[in-house]
């Protein structure tokens, strides 16, 4: 009982302290007369032979991978970068399943090239959410284009597949 309320509590926080930040973005993005409305679908392609764990404190594994999430819709494009997720479970448990077997925090940073809007950018893309026990991943993605492009949706998807996207998004 102990150990699952300390989950659950472990889990509200961290999901809180990642999706508070993209939740007020999503809202200021909102309020900009350049915003529109954004949705549409990536695919998450992950780069398995530069895993990389280790056992971090708490009994959790932390894996480090290399991607790209490339994405089809209202934005267009890849982004290549690096994902770190705190897995819980020990890393020897990690390794022996397949993703999503366990709850984790993530955390994608890359570089995107591609079009917001129909119009050309470039620039960094974060990814950052929980996976669930199955997974489902609950998660919010962010492009800050180096000409002032930007998206801030939300991602409604499976570990190591990809799915939809939704929120807004202003051209250059």
């Amino acid at each position: 009982m102990r150990t699952t309320r300390a989950r659950t509590i472990t889990s509200t926080l961290v999901a809180g302290l990642l999706l508070v930040p993209a939740t007020a973005a999503v809202a200021a993005a909102g309020t900009d007369a350049g915003a529109q409305r954004a949705e549409g679908s990536f695919v998450a392609s992950v780069d398995f032979p530069t895993l990389q764990a280790r056992d971090v404190r708490g009994n959790k594994c932390e894996f480090t991978v290399e991607g790209t999430l490339t994405f089809s819709g209202d934005v267009v494009g890849e982004a290549v970068g690096t994902t770190t997720a705190v897995i819980f479970a020990p890393c020897s448990d990690a390794l022996a399943s397949p993703p999503g077997t366990s709850f984790d925090v993530f955390r994608f940073e890359g570089v995107f090239s591609g079009e917001v809007l129909g119009d050309p950018t470039s620039g960094a893309l974060s990814y950052a959410g929980v996976t669930r026990v199955g997974g489902a991943i609950d998660a919010t993605v962010i492009l800050d284009g180096d000409d002032g492009a930007r998206a801030v949706v939300r991602a409604d998807a499976q570990v190591a597949v990809g799915g939809t996207y939704s929120g807004v998004a202003r051209r250059s």
